[in-house]
């Protein structure tokens, strides 16, 4: 088992992961791990058979199982081995994403190789009873009719076009920038802050309106991670953001080829005001992560490893500071966090999250379920677009009371609610500093990238109930879309 000290440890490896996808590999067996992914040796044993954290608690509500046998092994041909799995019921559940696996057996026994939080899936003919072997360190069960967990299948493919949906804000743009009424025909936006010739790959892709604040330009980011060229964004018709895979892209006040500059970028303050948009994440697997998030960069003055005075809470370009994800979404799971930030300690990685899915070192995240997120979803279809606001209302006495978030969808019976009104950790003061950096000016960041690594966003957790078995990036789909933008006062 870990030490407290080997908790710490894994912990920060997994925050280390968190958006810059750089997560480790499967078990030397090849066999997919349901973790966010850390590697080597813990205390003397590898880390396949180490424990490890899980989200949420052992004691929480579990996912529907089948029939169990406690300490019995079933002799069936394995058809795939799973480590760090941290419970029975997330082994069952794991069952239910391979279209082969009729039965499965856990290894409970603690501190033994191969007993330790491994999970075997194996081969059951429907109708046919499995060979039952008794076995004090295993438990062994079938899976539950009717559930379904995701990351083996494809997910099903996006079936809407760039332009669907798309209100042309390109005259709103030109009148804000230059007095001008002229309307901009075509997919193409000539609109002042659009780079000239090859825009899309470029520094400046265009700008955008936001309704309640005005003209936006975007600023693409120096690079995805360190040594890695960040991906292609499109702006068009002064409304739609489109960042392609590994695309990342800064609001800004201006934009020119050549060196960055920190006083360009947005500095918003949405303390007592709400930030709505639409996002469209269909096509979106396991694996998958269409981001919109707010980080602390007109006061950072360190360019950073990006070379673009980036920074977030992850420190993915060299930089820590304060971070707001209102967004971190794919067609599965859901997840706004707010990580909270002060110069003595840095910046807390984990943060305080809401939203639904999350499997290991993460903050529990069962606010709704599968039904009622995710493709064909009784709430949120997202196989189409859906609308979202994420609003920071205030205490009496002028500090941030809460981060509330709120997804619905024309058509829908139902809209999906969370609220972050607590934030405790040691060696911060979590409100009072995500109030200051709110009041200083936050700049609008949106991101799209992918990691076999994002079980600590779309995981099955202990209790079985998150969607994703494991994170398939490969079936990504090219893009992700952003639009209709506006900020209101509360």
């Amino acid at each position: 088992a870990l030490s407290a000290a080997g908790l710490v440890a894994v912990a920060a490896t997994l925050v280390a992961m968190r958006r810059n996808g750089t997560g480790a590999g499967g078990a030397s067996s090849g066999a997919p791990l349901l973790r966010s992914g850390f590697t080597g040796h813990l205390e003397g044993k590898s880390a396949e058979f180490g424990y490890v954290r899980f989200a949420p608690p052992f004691d929480s509500t579990r996912e529907e199982c089948g029939s169990t046998d406690d300490g019995y092994d079933y002799n069936l041909t394995a058809i795939e081995t799973l480590f760090n799995v941290g419970s029975s019921t997330m082994c069952c559940a794991a069952c239910e994403a391979f279209p082969a696996c009729g039965a499965w057996t856990w290894g409970k026994a603690p501190h033994t190789d191969w007993l330790t939080q491994v999970c075997w899936l194996k081969e059951l003919q429907p109708g046919s009873l499995p060979v039952k072997l008794p076995k004090d360190s295993v438990i062994s069960g079938l899976p539950a009719q009717g559930v379904l967990k995701q990351g083996v299948r494809p997910p099903p493919p996006s079936q809407t076009q760039l332009l669907d949906g798309i209100v042309p804000k390109t005259t709103d743009v030109n009148l804000a920038i230059t007095g001008q009424q002229t309307s901009i025909d075509g997919t193409e936006d000539s609109f002042p802050g659009a780079a000239s010739g090859n825009k899309f790959f470029g520094k400046c892709p265009g700008s955008i309106f936001v309704e309640g604040h005005g003209p936006v330009t975007l600023v693409n980011a120096g690079a995805d991670t360190p040594g890695k060229p960040s991906g292609r964004v499109e702006a068009l018709k002064g409304d739609l953001v489109a960042p392609y895979m590994s695309g990342r892209t800064y609001f800004g006040k201006s934009c020119a080829e050549g060196d960055y500059d920190p006083q360009v970028y947005s500095s918003i303050n949405l303390l007592a005001k709400r930030m709505s948009w639409t996002t469209d994440v269909s096509g979106t697997g396991c694996g998958c992560n269409a981001a919109f998030y707010l980080v602390s960069m007109p006061q950072n003055t360190k360019i950073g490893t990006c070379q673009d005075y980036y920074c977030d809470a992850m420190h993915v370009c060299g930089v820590s500071c304060a971070e707001i994800d209102m967004q971190e979404a794919n067609q599965y799971s859901w997840m706004s966090t707010m990580h909270a930030y002060n110069p003595t300690v840095g910046a807390d990685g984990l943060g305080m999250a809401r939203g639904y899915g999350g499997s290991l070192g993460e903050p529990e995240r069962r606010d709704w379920t599968a039904t009622e997120y995710g493709p064909g979803g009784q709430c949120i279809d997202t196989q189409a677009p859906f609308q979202v606001s994420v609003s920071f209302p205030m205490t009496g006495n002028g500090t941030l009371a809460a981060m509330e978030i709120e997804l619905s969808q024309a058509g829908k019976p139902c809209n999906l609610n969370s609220r972050i009104d607590e934030y405790a950790v040691q060696g911060h003061e979590a409100m009072q500093e995500l109030t200051d950096a709110l009041q200083a000016g936050m700049t609008p960041v949106i991101s799209y990238w992918k990691s076999k690594d994002m079980l600590w966003m779309d995981g099955l957790g202990a209790d079985g109930r998150g969607p994703c078995v494991k994170d398939t990036p490969d079936m990504c789909p090219d893009h992700v879309r952003f639009y209709g933008f506006s900020i209101s006062s509360l």
